[in-house]
């Protein structure tokens, strides 16, 4: 199995958890409403995917009155560096395959 095969994280494979992630990057506590609100998630759809992501000790949430707050962990923050390289791994290999494909393609004869 290649090494980047091995260092895709299943959890940060869904987009929207990705997204989650880099949003939190800075590891700053931010309102759960405004990173909801970038993706343009209803809460129904968004709070899975948090609880997911708090679950798996990526992310951290804390409630401040009405407010729930949201942190990526140093964990959180390793696996989604993790993740994103081994996808620019799995990129640059499609890239390289495309080109070779495409290179072999040979222009219909003209009868």
């Amino acid at each position: 199995m290649p090494a980047f095969q091995r260092e895709l994280d299943p959890l940060l494979l869904l987009p929207v958890r990705l997204f989650i992630a880099c949003l939190l990057a800075d590891m700053r506590w931010c309102d759960d409403v405004a990173v909801q609100g970038v993706l343009r998630l209803s809460e129904r759809r968004f709070d899975p995917h948090v609880e997911r992501l708090r679950a798996a000790g990526y992310v951290e949430a804390r409630t401040e009155g009405r407010r729930v707050r949201l942190r990526l962990t140093r964990l959180g923050l390793d696996r989604l560096t993790e993740h994103v390289i081994a996808l620019d791994r799995v990129a640059a290999t499609a890239a390289e395959l495309v080109t070779v494909q495409r290179a072999a393609l040979r222009p219909p004869d003209n009868l």
